[in-house]
């Protein structure tokens, strides 16, 4: 067995132009670099694999190891490499201890005769959704190499976007910080010294002020409480993430939010168009597509709505008629998908609805950023407008009562 022979670590660029790294196993170096050449791998670098490879840290593979993986895997299979030995090279490669338990793990479940995309599901959680619809796809076309490689692309597509939302959202948070720390500081240091200098009588004292002065010296005087109460609501928060019915719940009720919700739905159109043509081009059927590619789909309307299209094609029901009764899509795409039909490139129409919404989710997840940062300057001046004002009428009333 190959996994016997000693192994290589290698650093090489594809035909594609992309550089890929792994281990592979030959009898000894000139081998495996004869191995290596003829899968079409121009080799960069290549030495015996130490031992020590194995011995990373037991943690689950990042979002940039999961795309060179599918990248990796797709390379190999277009090179005319086995599934199963393609898998191999891949965990070899792995430094994540868990996640190349998890390979291990699905390379056993495909010798037991498993599919790709229910193994991967079952064995290698972590992958979005998709990934494991565009391998039951790439499975029933006979394309795993070429889906393999659109998932990684979009994998990659939208760590992108992950990261540009994350840099954008960098400055509002220093200012969600900094604000909250101000109101903790105005409450448990500004505000009981403004009450002790109001004294006991506050009768003359407007209710708003002597609710911020009652808070503020609560505060004050009960700091390990607040901390706590502050500590279990974050606890509370991670416990409902961590939570499925939760989860779903929360992504329900986001879906509807005014902000919020159209990037929701631009990705999760995007991934569901996107998956749908790729599945009609490769000559999967109309029905058969319908039900890999509404697997991508988050539950939640969008989702409620897909799992309702299957029964109503089988009923005669045209794609664009069912769609336009179950969800929200708008007028322009169920014209494109209705003149699909008739042209019979329904698989282009798809691919088309795709990119449109990709371009939506880019666009809206810009107008998004854009309007956080300015919402959260807006609410930490009113807070703080709130309380410097209920203070100014405190001592108003103090002193025409002095008056």
């Amino acid at each position: 067995m190959s996994a016997d022979l000693p192994a290589y670590a290698y650093e090489a660029v594809g035909r594609d132009g992309q550089t890929s790294r792994g281990v592979v196993n030959a009898h000894d170096e000139a081998s495996a670099l004869r191995r290596l050449t003829g899968d079409g791998l121009v080799v960069i670098k290549i030495a015996p694999a130490q031992a020590a490879r194995s011995e990373g840290r037991d943690r689950d593979l990042k979002p940039a190891e999961r795309v060179l993986v599918l990248r990796q895997m797709a390379l190999m299979l277009e090179a005319g490499v086995s599934l199963l030995e393609s898998l191999q090279t891949v965990s070899q490669g792995l430094k994540a201890r868990k996640g190349k338990a998890q390979f291990e793990a699905l390379i056993a479940a495909l010798r037991q005769g498993d599919s790709l995309g229910g193994a991967m599901q079952t064995h290698v959680p972590g992958f979005p959704i998709y990934v494991y619809a565009m391998a039951k796809v790439g499975e029933a076309s006979g394309r795993v190499a070429e889906v393999l490689k659109q998932a990684a692309e979009q994998m990659a597509y939208e760590d992108r976007l992950r990261r540009e939302f994350q840099n954008a959202m960098t400055y509002p948070a220093f200012l969600a910080f900094a604000g909250t720390a101000a109101v903790a500081f105005i409450f448990t240091q500004v505000v009981p010294r403004f009450g002790a200098m109001i004294g006991e009588d506050r009768t003359n004292v407007p209710t708003l002020s002597r609710w911020v002065l009652a808070a503020g010296e609560y505060a004050s005087a009960n700091l390990l409480v607040v901390a706590g109460g502050l500590a279990a609501l974050i606890g509370l928060a991670v416990l409902i993430a961590s939570n499925k019915t939760a989860r779903a719940r929360a992504y329900s009720i986001a879906h509807g939010l005014p902000v919020v919700g159209p990037v929701i739905q631009a990705r999760e159109v995007s991934a569901w168009a996107r998956l749908t043509a790729f599945a009609l081009n490769t000559g999967v059927p109309i029905l058969q597509a319908i039900q890999l590619s509404s697997t991508a789909v988050p539950l939640g309307p969008f989702r409620q709505g897909l799992d309702l299209l299957d029964g109503d094609l089988r009923s005669g029901i045209t794609i664009d008629a069912s769609l336009g009764s179950h969800t929200n899509l708008e007028a322009m795409d169920l014209s494109l998908l209705r003149a699909g039909q008739k042209s019979g490139t329904l698989g282009a129409m798809f691919g088309f609805m795709a990119d449109n919404y990709e371009n939506r989710l880019r666009d809206r997840m810009k107008q998004m950023t854009a309007l956080i940062e300015p919402l959260a300057i807006a609410t930490i001046s009113l807070i703080v407008g709130f309380v410097a004002l209920s203070l100014v009428l405190a001592l108003s009333s103090v002193y025409e009562g002095v008056v």
